[in-house]
Order: structure tokens, then sequence, then C-alpha cells
């Protein structure tokens, strides 16, 4: 009779720890069906404002961002004092432009997911849309500016398909690597991605727009996102020498034919050659740039009290940051470049701890887009490089840049907020 109790005991005891135990598991598994729920809905769209783990904002990268923006107004102003235009219709475009961009900025940053560009017809629906874009500029809605059709004009409104070229290279590349995964690391892919996403859309743009400069930029762009997603450097090694003894063999040629040539493109390579035989044509953007650069000293003659802006036509536009030489000096033209410097690392910290490859590569995208454009804009105007049409970010008059470059900073600023997001949980 006790045996059959203690038995009978023993088994109830059983009994209530497998019922303890299977709760345990029970509970454990409903956590991480939670966790795995709460991770998948990171990959869907946030149309809700308010996120469950707080919105974090980069607020080192929102000021020197805003700091550039605010110069780039100012000096906008002071340099189209001298213009046919009114520099209220000047400024206000301007003006309107910053405003509409930071509105798209925060609306990326805040309520769309950067994980829309991995939907395949986002990605690949927004490159193709930028090389119609191209396309369209061999149609009547082409427009012609001063020797040479890179703008599409609506009526009053004219942007240029370069601005959305860049965006749509960025994305969809980012797009492609991420789903390449481990075929990523096999050299052919790697060729078959520099073709598709650097030459095809920079040979589209130099033949239809005859943009040399941009189409540099957009295939520099190409070769530093693969650069990093890439496990290799004896690919980049090879294209780099390769690219060198090219240019320099091309660069040889071309002088040995400067004499004899009618290209627009050798009168181009004299005026840099040669400035001062040219200050009355080819090299006077060039040489009055210099000019400002140097009679600016250290500290500048003062906000507004430029003398070269009189004589240089849109200094607004690629030249103005000879005009920030002129005007604040040499310590205000460095004030400017650290601004850049601070951008760029700010943004290449947003990359190398980004959530996922996507992320990372997205921002990896904007950072090659701002740090070329500086590059060859600061050359352009210090006459290390031949003269080309490419604007300094953020500063230079232009509307559809600026929006554009404001909606990339959007996405770097949501890369980052998730940044955080990972933190918190």
């Amino acid at each position: 009779m006790a045996n059959d109790v203690r038995k009978r005991s023993t088994n109830k005891g059983n009994t209530q720890k497998n019922i303890s135990r299977t709760r345990i598991n029970r509970q454990a598994k409903k956590k991480q069906q939670s966790y795995i729920k709460s991770h998948k809905r990171k990959k869907r769209f946030r149309f809700n404002i308010k996120r469950k783990a707080g919105f974090y904002l980069d607020y080192s990268l929102m000021f020197i961002m805003l700091l550039l923006i605010g110069v780039g107004l100012v000096m906008v102003y002071s340099s189209s004092s001298t213009t046919k235009e009114t520099i209220f219709d000047i400024l206000k475009s301007q003006v309107l432009f910053a405003v509409v961009g930071i509105f798209f900025m925060i609306l990326e940053a805040r309520i769309v997911d950067y994980h829309i560009y991995s939907k395949k017809w986002v990605s690949y629906g927004l490159y193709i849309f930028s090389l119609f874009l191209v396309l369209l500029l061999l149609t009547p809605l082409g427009k012609n500016v001063n020797g040479a059709t890179r703008w599409i004009g609506l009526g009053s409104f004219s942007f240029m398909p370069v601005e959305v070229v860049k965006v749509g290279v960025i994305a969809a590349l980012s797009f492609r690597i991420v789903n390449l995964g481990d075929r990523m690391k096999n050299t052919f892919s790697l060729f078959w991605l520099w073709f598709f996403y650097g030459v095809v859309p920079a040979g589209l743009l130099y033949v239809i727009s005859n943009n040399l400069s941009s189409a540099i930029i957009i295939s520099g762009m190409c070769f530093i996102i693969t650069f990093v997603a890439f496990p290799g450097y004896k690919p980049f090694a090879a294209v780099v020498g390769v690219g060198g003894v090219g240019a320099t063999l091309l660069v040889t040629r071309l002088v040995s034919t400067l004499n004899s040539g009618n290209n627009f493109r050798h009168a181009r390579i004299l005026a840099w050659l040669h400035p001062e035989d040219y200050a009355d044509n080819k090299a006077y953007q060039t040489i009055h740039g210099l000019y400002a650069i140097g009679s600016g000293g250290l500290f500048g003659k003062g906000l507004g009290k430029s003398m070269v802006k009189i004589k240089l036509p849109e200094a607004y536009n690629d030249m103005i940051f000879t005009i920030i030489c002129e005007e604040l000096g040499l310590f205000g033209a460095l004030c400017v470049l650290l601004a850049f410097g601070v951008l760029l690392w700010r943004i290449a910290h947003v990359a190398k701890n980004a959530p996922d490859l996507l992320g990372a590569l997205l921002c990896t995208g904007v950072f090659a887009h701002i740090s070329l454009q500086v590059l060859v804009n600061i050359a352009v105007v210090t006459n290390t490089i031949p003269n080309t049409g490419v604007t300094l970010p953020f500063i230079s008059k232009g509307g559809t840049a600026l929006l554009i470059l404001l909606m990339e900073m959007g996405v770097v600023f949501n890369v980052s907020s998730q940044i955080k997001d990972e933190l918190n949980e």
C-alpha cells in the first residue's frame, strides 16, 4: 500500500515537471516567433510615423548638411548680385528647392524604410526610368543650353536627367549586389556589374548629351560601390593600372595633335595647358577664377565684395568656389572643405555600421556621389583638370541637383536611424 502511494506521488511529480517544461518550451517558442516577426517587420514599409524603438537622428550629420546648404544660399545670393535676373528670383528658386528637398528628406528618413530598394520593381524601375529620361534628350523636350543638350524642358520647369541617373545607378547596383550574394566573389560578375551599371549609363550620357564629366562621375560611383562589396583587390588594381596607362597614352596622343585638331575638346585641353593664351574665350572662366582665388588672401575681401563675379557669367554655378575664396579667403575655403570632410566622414560611419549590406551600399553610393563631385569641382576651379560643368554639392545653384542630394541624404538618415533601432532591441 505504501509503495503504491509513493509511486503515485512520484508519477504526479513527474507529470507536473513535464507540464512545467512544456509551458517553458511554449513560452520560449512564442518569444522566438515574436522576435522573428519583429525583424521581418523591418523589411516592410514603415508607414507609421512613430517607431516602436523611437526615431534616432544623427544630429552632427544634420547640422553639417544644413550648414552647407546655408552657406550655399548665402553665396548664391552674393554671387547673383550682378546678373540680369533679379536676386529675389534666383534666391527664391534655390530656397524653394531646398525647402521641398528637406521635406522629402524627412519623409524618406522618417516614414519610408530604405528596404524599399530591396524590391526589384523599385530599384530596376528607377534605373530604367532614369535611362529613359536620358533618351528623352533626343526628342523636342531636350533643351539646348550653351551648345549642349543636357536639360529636359517642361514648360517653365527644366531639369537635368543625369541627376536621376545617379540615383538609379546607386539603387539598382546596390540591389543587384545584395541579390548576387556569394556570386559576388566571381570576377565575371564584377565585370558584368561594371558594364551594365557603369559603362552603359556613362556611355549613353556621353553619346547623347556630350557630358563627359558626369559620365566619369557615374563610372567612379560604380567603381567605388563594387570596390566596397567585392572581397578582392586584384581586378581593381588591374583596371586602375590599365586605365592609367590608357589615359597617359590618350593625353600624349591628344597633346601631339592639338595644333591640328579642330575638336572643342582639343581647344579645352589647350586652354587648360596654356590658359593665358585663351583668356578671351575658352579659358575666360578659368583665368578669372584663378584671379578670384589669388586675390582673396587669408580672410577675403568680405561678403558681397567680390569683383570677379562682375566678369564671370553665372558665377553662382560651377565657379562658386572661386567667389568663396575671394570673399571669405583661404580661411573660409578651408572651412567649407572641412565641412565636406565631416559630412563624408559621418556618411562613411553610417555605411560602416549599417544594419545590412543594402544599407551599407546605399550609403556608399551617396558617399561616392558627393565626394567625386566635390573633387572634380575643386580640381576644375583650380585648373588641375580641364574645365567641365560640374557643380559643387549643396552650394552651387541648381534646383534638381539639390533636390536629388537631399533625397539621397534622406536614405542615409533612414539607415542611421535603424542602426539605433538595432541597438535598442
